[in-house]
């Protein structure tokens, strides 16, 4: 097969591979790598002395670590995390290379790559002051894509009432410390739209851990809430098949 041309030069992909070894390859011979499981080809650095939680987090959905550069980055991997179609996922795994005239190089570097209802995605998130560099690394993205048969996709970092009810339901992710065995319980109370805190109630739950449980179901979208108003026990909630 080929290699991907623009502007009459190669397309190439660096990564590294399960074994960690550089690899660089024509796009069009790379689509069958599994870069949703590879690691970072540039992995960020934390402070000095300080293990952020920024370059490392983990994925509920997967159980991957998957490592991030920025918030930006990291509050678009919860975004990845909470949708049930992605299977797979990791951060930065590989780097989109092209030669351009006068010696310079052309370059992307997806945010993330994930595997998505079986197709492979690559995701660049979408940066806050986007510029002209921006729309030529866009573009190489979407050529390389075309030659691989991924499909690309874009993010924007969550913001405002959406971050802040983001952040909560991340913050209950885990199943580890709640009462699964009641979920059921709690679920069959949702019969019509209704507070948090009523349903909690009804369910002879305690507050505290009842409240959790709730957000746990809304961030594995057994339940929903406006994700527009600020989520608190006093926020509706709902079955899909009550709204």
């Amino acid at each position: 097969m080929p290699a991907a041309l623009f502007d009459g030069e190669p397309i190439t992909v660096r990564f590294l591979d399960r074994h960690g070894r550089r690899r660089e390859l024509p796009v069009a011979r790379a689509a069958q790598v599994p870069f949703e499981e590879l690691a970072p080809l540039h992995a960020p650095v934390a402070y000095p002395g300080r293990t952020s939680f920024v370059t490392k987090a983990w994925a509920s959905a997967t159980g991957q670590p998957v490592v991030c550069g920025s918030l930006r980055q990291q509050r678009c991997a919860m975004l990845l995390d909470r949708d049930v179609e992605v299977t797979a996922r990791s951060a930065g795994p590989m780097e989109l290379r092209q030669p351009a005239a006068g010696g310079a190089l052309r370059w992307v570097r997806p945010d993330f790559v994930a595997l998505r209802s079986g197709q492979r995605e690559v995701v660049r998130i979408v940066p806050q002051d986007a510029c002209a560099q921006w729309d030529v690394r866009q573009d190489l993205l979407r050529r390389a894509a075309d030659m691989a048969g991924w499909r690309v996709r874009t993010l924007r970092s969550p913001e405002g009432v959406e971050l802040d009810n983001l952040q909560l339901l991340y913050a209950a992710r885990s199943v580890r410390q709640l009462p699964v065995q009641d979920a059921a319980l709690l679920v069959a109370r949702f019969t019509r739209p209704r507070t948090i805190r009523g349903a909690v109630q009804a369910a002879g739950l305690p507050a505290l851990a009842g409240v959790d449980l709730v957000y746990h179901l809304i961030w594995k979208r057994q339940l929903h809430t406006d994700m527009t108003l600020p989520l608190t026990p006093a926020s509706t909630a709902w079955r899909t098949e009550e709204r």
